[in-house]
């Protein structure tokens, strides 16, 4: 083992910086005064959180939409503030913030929460009674979920309640509770939150995301790549640093113990491999990627990884990034999110869009990030469609100034699709654009390195909540997982979790 020096040997390491490990990598140097190490294979900080511009003007954020719980006294907030020092501001969307259009109904969602619940009795009144037991289970399952991890077997024990509909899928529960086929819709309009149709999704993640954005959506001022920039000089400031284009080809582990990792250079080919060396290793790179790709043959975690490479696959999206000649203000929006849909079936719409999303587009989530932010200087807009990996695999092995001509020209039917599915709901909305650019599965895939592109990692279907692979600490000792594979999805939920992982780490508090 390579001899370490004060240039390599940290307190920690944290593989990824998205918001689960700019967050552990936060919590670590203020609370334990930790000299900790990030380390991004990306040329840029922040994950989903991070940001990418064109033309010198438009720019975007990548996957940090809007944020639930980050007013004033919130359990996001307060984690946020404390992570930042204060200085992340949040931007709060207006009221209502969410807009559900179907062909024969539209609903918008209040900031409020009874009010919220009000306007959805005032429209189903016959679904009264279920609809005060839905918003009854949401807050149930959304608080079981924040039980401390030593409590979680005697909270188990007593409430049964939420261990049970954990069980059941969203569509599973929404047929119980309601029979208006319209509300069932209505109430899993959020859906692309999780990544999962009504069909796939545990009911419990369903409940933990969609109570998170009870009281509203948040945006942080700047854009979303203010949250990696605030981060990082709290890191900085004890001793830690951040890499980019540093990529982890293996965790080093000797006897079952984690001591360090080894990591190549993404933009010098011929640059030697590099060593650090921590007590405690964190991965924020997803179980699959932890599991399959960076320990080596270790009997410890084999079960570990026929489990992971059996279980369902998460689904993956197409991005189409939108910039405007003049404010979409213009058209009527101010800010609030709108997801659009074909027809109330989300189950069948999303199979028919994902098998050919060249010739269907059933659904759409739109979003106006320069509305949102009090800051931005140029208007920007994206439109997220939701499909499978395997519609574009037939380019995966291929670097991108080698796929065919066939592949933009996909990429070209597809962009008219998605903006004319939008234009038959708003009249006039093409005719603002000015830029547009898609993102496919590829795309995800290559700059975030998940399995097939899946934005969500490990799927929330009910048997997620079963897997002890799916749990902070791992089978190696000092080696622990953090991010969106060890809670559960949204998030404001995956800072706040990140309390969890440092009560489960087993090294010495630095004095």
């Amino acid at each position: 083992m390579e001899k370490t020096s004060d240039s390599n040997q940290f307190d920690a390491i944290v593989i990824g910086s998205g918001i689960g490990g700019l967050t552990i990598a936060a919590i670590l140097a203020k609370l334990n005064c930790r000299k900790v190490l990030i380390l991004e294979q990306h040329f840029v900080l922040g994950g989903f959180t991070h940001e990418f511009e064109r033309q010198h003007k438009f720019k975007w954020d990548v996957g940090l939409h809007y944020v639930g719980e980050m007013g004033k006294g919130e359990i996001g907030r307060a984690v946020s503030d404390y992570i930042t020092d204060g200085k992340l501001e949040w931007q709060q969307m207006p009221d209502p913030f969410e807009q559900f259009v179907y062909p024969d109904l539209t609903f918008a969602q209040s900031c409020h929460p009874e009010k919220f619940k009000a306007d959805l009795i005032e429209a189903f009144p016959e679904e009264n009674q279920g609809i005060e037991r839905y918003f009854a289970d949401l807050k149930t399952i959304a608080l079981s979920d924040r039980v401390p991890p030593i409590l979680r077997p005697l909270y188990d024990l007593v409430f049964s309640r939420p261990k049970k509909m954990a069980r059941l899928t969203t569509k599973e529960y929404l047929d119980r509770t309601f029979k208006n086929t319209r509300l069932k819709a209505l109430l899993a309009s959020q859906w692309g939150t999780y990544g999962l149709p009504p069909s796939e999704s545990s009911f419990y993640i369903h409940a933990v995301v969609t109570y998170s954005f009870l009281k509203g959506g948040w945006y942080p001022v700047g854009g979303a790549g203010e949250i990696a920039k605030q981060i990082i000089p709290i890191v900085e400031r004890k001793g830690g640093k951040a890499l980019t284009q540093r990529q982890v080809t293996e965790i080093i582990i000797d006897k079952n113990v984690a001591r360090g990792v080894k990591v190549k250079q993404t933009d010098k080919n011929d640059a030697p491999s590099e060593e650090y060396y921590a007590p405690a290793i964190i991965s924020d790179t997803g179980a699959f990627n932890t599991y399959t790709k960076l320990i080596p043959d270790n009997e410890a975690i084999a079960s570990y990884r026929e489990e992971i490479q059996a279980f369902p696959k998460g689904h993956s999206a197409l991005t189409l990034y939108l910039g405007f000649r003049e404010s979409p203000a213009k058209l009527g929006f101010r800010g609030e999110n709108h997801w659009l849909y074909h027809d109330c079936d989300h189950d069948r719409a999303f199979r028919e869009q994902s098998a050919a999303p060249d010739r269907v587009i059933n659904a759409c989530y739109l979003s106006f990030a320069s509305l949102k932010d009090p800051k931005a200087t140029a208007h920007t807009g994206q439109i997220i469609v939701f499909v499978d990996y395997e519609f574009f695999s037939q380019w995966q092995d291929k670097p991108w100034h080698r796929r065919e001509r066939e592949y933009y020209e996909l990429k070209e039917t597809i962009t008219h699709n998605i903006l004319d599915f939008v234009e038959a709901r708003y009249p006039g909305f093409k005719e603002a654009i000015e830029y547009c650019e898609l993102s496919t599965p590829l795309t995800l895939a290559y700059f975030d390195r998940s399995d097939r592109g899946a934005i969500y990692g490990i799927p929330g279907v009910p048997a997620r909540l079963d897997q002890k692979w799916l749990a902070v600490k791992t089978p190696i000792k000092n080696l622990y997982l953090t991010g969106t594979d060890v809670a559960s999805l949204g998030t404001v939920v995956k800072i706040w979790y990140q309390v969890a992982v440092v009560e489960n780490l087993e090294v010495t508090v630095k004095e």
